[in-house]
């Protein structure tokens, strides 16, 4: 899985189970909600400072964003 894939789907999985819109998570993280669309759909590519900022707004260090779910770790 590529690096991309991997924080878009690990953003909407900690979004979905926190129950937030991209609107909320994007007014917390201070970007704008077509940007947050577009990293959930693997359109923008993101700064560290960005992935910094999501994982601040899930309680989460940085690093974690872009851990492969379990069923991809060894694939």
């Amino acid at each position: 899985m590529m690096l991309r894939q991997t924080l878009a789907e690990n953003l909407k999985r900690l979004r979905k189970a926190r129950q937030m819109s991209q609107r909320e998570v994007a007014e917390r993280a201070g970007l704008s909600k077509s940007f947050v669309s577009g990293v959930e759909r693997t359109a923008v590519n993101i700064s560290l400072d960005n992935i910094g900022a999501l994982a601040k707004v899930f309680g989460v260090q940085p690093y974690v964003l872009l851990i492969p779910p379990r069923d991809d770790i060894y694939n």
